[in-house]
Order: structure tokens, then sequence, then C-alpha cells
């Protein structure tokens, strides 16, 4: 059986490694390693507003190294002397070392799982992803479920929820439109077996962002799962630590700034998209007016966006999968982001438009999925109890689930 090597950044997480810790000690039926890279720029040393940062990073330092009872693998990136270098610092660094030590240590057929430290993990996860792996032997990657928990915080639950909420709306108008693209970026929530982060290149290193870029490559590069057993369940928390991401979201919505940050944006914009992918075999043939040209005109400095795709693919099936290596991810959100700047859209109007399309094509989901609809009459989401947006919430963590399940039993 392949080992699973677990890759854990760890920067001033001593209130919640321990807890991360005890739920890989629950872990059982697979031979797992975990490994753990903590970090801070060796700059901070000397700087006391930083002080209690690189004061908790020892103190995780000391914790792990009385941990016998589990495989661990300490990369010390904190000590004096041994912290990240100008210009090299960050999650997306420490990522990238944790994988790349793994490589040199691992077997091809091993599995690389990317966690954070104020993450658990269910009974059972580890041995899930194998399952999975094993199931379909062709997959390059697993973007796993995740699901926060509540807290005793009012405002970062409330927080949270508007931020979980955004995500999976975005996710599930990009599966609605049969987008490639449709995986949630959650560094805490992703595998892959080595043989394949070797044959990509790696991770490569960034400030925040890195897990959202990693998962964009590997979707071009093969098949991504998404469905595992049990969903993960990050720490719902303020974090200063990256610019992007779950914990800056909740600062962000705290300080009010949510709706324009991470608004939901209108299914027409998905439909725009949808209708520019399903349009890729007819411009095989010549060019086509698509209802993206124009962003894409401005976006790639080009009056004919397809053109050099044309000239450079002689055959259908490679010209439709560079069409949707150029209208990636990133091109997609760029383009929400520019037509809701534009025309910005009310997020209650746009979730009710939803939930009354869309709402009644999920089997099992009807009467959540009405209840819903319902509390969002004449109401808007700041306007709602945390208990109702946490029902909004499950309604689509619940539909969203019923994509990734029908994607598991493709093939």
């Amino acid at each position: 059986m392949a080992t699973v090597h677990i890759a854990i950044p760890v920067q001033d997480e001593l209130e919640y490694l321990p807890a991360c810790l005890d739920a890989l000690r629950r872990q059982e039926g697979v031979r797992f390693v975990t490994w753990l890279c903590v970090n801070q720029p060796e700059a901070w040393q000397h700087e006391p507003d930083r002080r209690l940062v690189c004061e908790a990073n020892q103190a995780c330092l000391h914790l792990l190294a009385a941990v016998t009872d589990l495989d661990l693998r300490i990369i010390d990136r904190s000590s004096p002397g041994r912290g990240w270098p100008p210009k090299r610092s960050g999650v997306g660094h420490a990522r990238k070392e944790l994988m790349d030590a793994i490589c040199a240590e691992a077997g091809p057929r091993d599995i690389i799982v990317s966690l954070d430290a104020d993450t658990l993990t269910p009974p059972g996860y580890l041995r899930s992803l194998i399952v999975s792996f094993n199931r379909h032997p062709a997959a390059c990657a697993i973007a796993a479920r995740y699901y926060h928990p509540l807290t005793d915080d009012g405002a970062v639950t409330r927080a949270m929820l508007g931020y979980e909420i955004y995500m999976r709306f975005y996710a599930l108008n990009l599966w609605r439109i049969g987008s490639p693209y449709s995986f949630t970026a959650l560094g805490s929530a992703i595998a892959l077996p080595v043989s394949v982060y070797r044959r990509v290149g790696g991770l490569t290193p960034r400030t925040s962002g890195e897990d959202f870029y990693f998962l964009q490559k590997l979707t071009k590069h093969g098949r991504v799962l998404h469905w595992t057993a049990a969903p993960v369940a990050p720490a719902t928390r303020k974090s200063w630590r990256v610019p992007v991401g779950t914990g800056q979201a909740i600062v962000a919505a705290c300080e009010g700034e949510y709706s324009d940050r991470y608004p939901l944006y209108a299914p027409e914009l998905f439909d725009r998209i949808s209708r520019t992918t399903a349009a890729f075999p007819e411009l095989f043939a010549g060019p086509v007016e698509t209802p993206l040209d124009e962003f894409l005109r401005d976006k790639i400095s080009t009056d004919a966006p397809w053109q050099p795709l044309r000239d450079n693919h002689t055959t259908l099936d490679r010209f439709v999968r560079a069409c949707h290596e150029r209208l990636d991810g990133l091109r997609i959100l760029q383009y929400l982001k520019a037509e809701y700047r534009e025309a910005p859209t009310d997020d209650r109007a746009t979730l009710v438009d939803w939930l009354d399309r869309y709402g009644c094509q999920f089997p099992g989901t009807e009467t959540e999925a009405s209840r819903a609809r319902a509390l969002l009459n004449e109401r808007v989401l700041a306007d709602l109890s945390i208990s109702e947006l946490d029902a909004i919430r499950r309604v689509l963590f619940q539909m969203e689930d019923r994509y990734r399940r029908e994607d598991d039993l493709e093939g």
C-alpha cells in the first residue's frame, strides 16, 4: 500500500496544532508520515512587533519535538539563522519546501496530502484518499470536500458563513456550466500522487494563492477528483498571514468589506462563459464572435484571441483543450470581477434568482432549497441570523455534494 505524506506549513499555530495532530492520531488503515515546516522570515527575529510569532514558532518546535507516537519530519525555518531570506517567504514557499522534501524520499505511488495546521481531518480521511486514487488510477489530484465549523464568536462565524456561501455559489455555477475549473482551492484540502507532482514540475511558490494556481495547473494536466468520504474541517478564524483566503476574508467581513470583495456573481455571467465554451468546436473552423471576446481582447492584447490556437493545433480535441487552457480558472475569475465592477448586482437578488431557477434540480434538497428561498423573502443576507445563514450554507453544500458525487461516479 502507498504511504501517505502529509505536508503542513506551521506559522504561529500553537493554539491549533495539538488538535490537528490529535485528529491525525485517529487515522487508521494507512501508513503515513507527517511533515511540518515551522516557518517565518528571518527578518522577523529583529522586528519587535513580530516577537510573539517567533516565540510561538519556537513553542511549536518544542511541542513537535516531544511527539513520540507519530512519524514526524520537522523542517525548521524559524529558529535564528534558519528563517526565510528576503523575497522567499510565505505559505507557498513552505508548501513547496515540504512537497519537494517529500518527493526526495517518497516513492512515485505515494500520496502527498496538503493540510493546514488549523484543519481537522475526520477519521478515515487518509484512507479515503487512497481508495479514491485506487478507483481512479488515472486521476492526478483530489480537491477534497470541506466544511467550516461554527464557533462561539458570532461576528467571526457570520463572516465565515458569508465567505463559504460565496465559495460554494461560485463553485456551483462552474459545476452547472460544466467548467473543468469547478474546484474550490483550499491548501488544506488537496492530495496528489508523488509521480504527478514530479511530472507537473512541482508547486510554484507564491506569497498566497498557491493552492489556486496549483489546482489550476493540475486541472490542465489531467483529471482532478472532488469526492471524499468526509469533509475536512478548516478552522473558522481571522488570519493576517496571507492577503487572500478564508482567514483574510473573515477579517475583511468583520471590517465591513465583505460584499465588495466577495460578491455572488450573477448566473448570467456564468451563462456567457458557457456560451463561449460551447462555441469552441465551431471556433476550430474559423472566427466566431463569443460573449467573452471583448474581455479577452483587452486582457491578452490581441484582436483575435483564438487565432493562435487555430494556428498551433490541428485536431479538434487539442484545439478545444487549448481553448479551455486559455479561458482557465484565473481568466474566468478575472472576467467575473471585471463585469461585477462595471455593473454590481445585489447578493440577495442573485441568490433568489439562482434558487428559483436551479434549486429544484437537486433531488433530495428541494425542501431545504425552498426554505432557503423563503429566508430571503424581502431580507438581505446581512439581516439573517447565524442559524439562517447556516441553513443556506448547508443547502449549497448539499447541492455541491451532488455534483462532486456524480463526478466521482463517472469513469
